[in-house]
């Protein structure tokens, strides 16, 4: 695979885990203030947090962009290392690492959001 393509899809991945983070601290914010019942601090996390989900939309459409400008014969290879089932070469290890990183990063906060959600909407959570 090509060196350039390795590293645009290695620095969106970056970009990813610096809006993943972003969205994960203001979400622990979020649930300590939903802990103190700070309706006040809570909407504003909540409008908060819009802006770094934004970020993580836009950084995956342009990730699945640049897998797609890959040549069909090493799409589906990236595809794995990017979902930590390939093997990288050693060149494709950096990228799989910040994939693998992304990937734990993405269930911590969807594990926090989960019982954030619960605790704000109790049963009519979108989690069931």
């Amino acid at each position: 695979m090509e060196a350039s393509a390795l590293m645009n899809i290695h620095v969106q991945l970056k970009r990813i885990y610096t809006a993943l983070n972003e969205t994960y601290d203001l979400t622990r914010q979020l649930a300590d203030a939903v802990d103190r019942n700070d309706q006040v601090t809570v909407q504003m996390l909540v409008a908060m947090r819009q802006e770094p989900v934004e970020k993580l939309r836009r950084g995956q459409q342009v990730l699945d962009q640049l897998k797609a400008a890959l040549p069909p014969e090493a799409q589906g290879p990236m595809e794995e290392l990017l979902k930590g089932t390939g093997t990288p070469a050693p060149e494709e290890a950096a990228l799989a690492n910040q994939a693998a990183i992304n990937q734990r990063l993405l269930k911590q906060l969807v594990d926090l959001d989960r019982i954030v959600n619960r605790k704000v909407t109790r049963e009519k959570s979108i989690y069931q």
